[in-house]
């Protein structure tokens, strides 16, 4: 039918389409009337005519015929297939639920991997101790440009139960505050976190948040009403297992206005027993935090010298918004640095130069305490590589004191013992040679005796060096990468993870949990007991005891003797 009429030339330049499932030709509008068939429709403009030719009208009947069989038979075979698993829907709908829980379990593991997340100590109350946390949000936003991220310390207890965090704009305060309720948030949602696992964390009944602006124009909100409107909700709902998470606090009005109100909100969150993290910049709320029992200041540590922020956390201590230190940085005029100084009262300036000249002494203090730990570090060292020396030195001296006290008492024996021999040789009777020959049996079994008291003293002291050199050992700090080995094994292992006391150690194709003290560094011993390498556990080897066939050695003189006499007769 193409064919046909495209020689006609009645079809437009589609010539073909689709209309409810069925080819129709696209006929120019004026030649609507020179083909037969059925009419499906219309353009927009009606300028092309949709047609199905007479030619195809049976085809695609036929077509609509068999399409209508198929479905049926479709229907048919899902009936019987559903009448089939019907008498298995509860083994289905139960692997199914099994089927989404290990999907579940799946993938929060595989975030966790991810993520290098792990699960915190774990108590049952209202508690945040967060070391080393990193907002997993921040970390994938900083990978993308190499920039990296630094670890958060943080602790809220029941001795501090609210924070009041201040410091300068973009110095991490806002990021602080997220990362405590993003954290606990992905705890309490079933998620391991981000952070050290000696950190331990707690149970939140409740965790409200005041973050970013929310005023709005369909509820007639400003910034401020909609804080006003958020901050009652907290009042009325908050008590001792809530976490209360606000950012600018008090901010969004009139600064005196809006601190007055706010400090009559900090006493009441901190009588309800809340616990919360609250960033500001009024210098009231930071007074009034220190006043407040239970309620401690922080600050976000920044370089006071080329005013940079270090994104370090310094709880216990208020922070300075550096206002016309990052002023006079950018640029600004000092006349109208000063004037504006001038405006505040000299009080509020006092306070700010106060809180910034608190700031450079804690980075001051900072530095040196690297410095000293630093310096500390190489005496300990340094001392450990003398304690070695002297400690090898006395082994050295004790070694020597008993060869030398081995060598004199040999040299004691040896002489009682050559006496008996030469008495031996002079007897001329049996009963005086059987007198020598028992006196010098009881020397023989003194000797022995005397010779197994060494060694037992020996192997004493030994196992008593050994049992302090261990315990020297196990008492060394450890930490994840270390090569170690277990007490009374040769085969080195690796710790691999840490859980307060208990060590997981890969030794080999296994892992085994364990505590310090069964344990010690691979290098530091050799041996299966710590026997180093090369040394008899014995020290000096002994001399073998004279046996009771001794006494053969003055017969063999007395038949030279005899020789010599019946020599001379002849």
């Amino acid at each position: 039918a193409v064919k046909k009429y495209h020689g006609a030339g009645v079809l437009a330049d589609t010539q073909e389409s689709v209309h409810d499932n069925k080819r129709v030709l696209a006929i120019e509008g004026a030649f609507k009337g020179q083909v037969n068939g059925v009419f499906h429709g219309s353009s927009a403009k009606a300028s092309i005519f949709f047609v199905e030719p007479s030619e195809t009208l049976e085809i695609n009947n036929e077509i609509t015929l068999l399409e209508e069989e198929e479905k049926r038979e479709v229907t048919r075979i899902l009936r019987l297939l559903t009448a089939f698993v019907a008498g298995y829907r509860e083994v289905l709908r139960d692997f199914s639920t099994a089927l989404y829980q290990i999907d579940f379990v799946n993938a929060k593991a595989l975030y966790a991997l991810d993520e290098e997340a792990c699960l915190p100590q774990l108590v049952d109350k209202p508690h945040i101790e967060l070391i080393k946390a990193i907002n997993p949000v921040l970390r994938d936003f900083h990978k993308a440009k190499k920039k990296p991220v630094v670890p958060l310390d943080i602790r809220l207890d029941a001795q501090t139960r609210i924070l009041v965090i201040s410091g300068p704009n973009a110095g991490g305060k806002s990021i602080t505050l997220k990362t405590v309720g993003l954290l606990q948030l992905m705890l309490q949602s079933g998620l391991l976190v981000t952070v050290h696992p000696d950190s331990t964390m707690g149970w939140f009944n409740g965790i409200m948040a005041d973050i970013g602006d929310a005023q709005s124009i369909e509820n007639e909100l400003s910034t401020y009403s909609s804080k006003l409107n958020k901050m009652k909700y907290f009042l009325d709902a908050a008590y001792g297992k809530t976490l209360v998470l606000i950012d600018e606090f008090g901010s969004g009005s009139d600064p005196d206005l809006g601190s007055s109100m706010a400090q009559v909100f900090l006493r009441a969150l901190n009588e309800s027993k809340t616990y919360g993290v609250m960033t500001t910049h009024y210098n009231s709320i930071k007074a009034l935090a220190s006043d407040l029992p239970r309620v401690e200041n922080g600050s976000m540590q920044f370089n006071s010298t080329d005013l940079t922020p270090e994104f370090v956390l310094n709880q216990g201590v208020p922070g300075s918004s550096y206002t016309y230190e990052v002023a006079q940085q950018v640029g600004v005029d000092k006349r109208l640095i000063d004037e504006a100084r001038n405006v505040l009262d000299e009080s509020t300036v006092a306070m700010d130069r106060l809180l910034v000249g608190i700031q450079k002494e804690k980075n001051q203090l900072a530095h040196q305490r690297v410095q000293l730990a630093s310096r500390l570090e190489e005496l300990e060292q340094l001392k450990e590589k003398q304690d070695r020396k002297i400690a090898q030195l006395e082994d050295k001296v004790r070694r020597q004191s008993a060869m030398n006290e081995q060598q004199n008492a040999m040299i004691t024996w040896g002489k009682k013992f050559q006496g008996l021999v030469n008495e031996y040789a002079e007897q001329r009777n049996k009963k005086g040679k059987d007198e020598v020959v028992g006196r010098f049996k009881v020397y023989a079994g003194e000797r022995a005796s005397q010779t197994q008291d060494e060694r037992t003293v020996k192997k004493t002291r030994y196992e008593k060096q050994q049992e302090k050199k261990i315990k020297k050992l196990t008492s060394s700090p450890a930490k994840v990468g270390d090569r170690v080995k277990l007490i009374g094994s040769r085969q080195p292992g690796e710790i691999i993870e840490i859980k307060k006391d208990q060590f997981l150690l890969a030794i080999g194709a296994l892992t085994t949990w364990t505590t310090r003290d069964k344990f010690i560094p691979a290098e530091s011993l050799h041996g299966d007991q710590g026997t180093p390498k090369g040394k008899a556990r014995g020290g000096v080897k002994e001399p073998d005891i004279p046996k009771e066939t001794a006494p053969d050695t003055p017969k063999s003189k007395q038949d030279s003797a005899a020789e010599k006499k019946k020599a001379k007769k002849s």
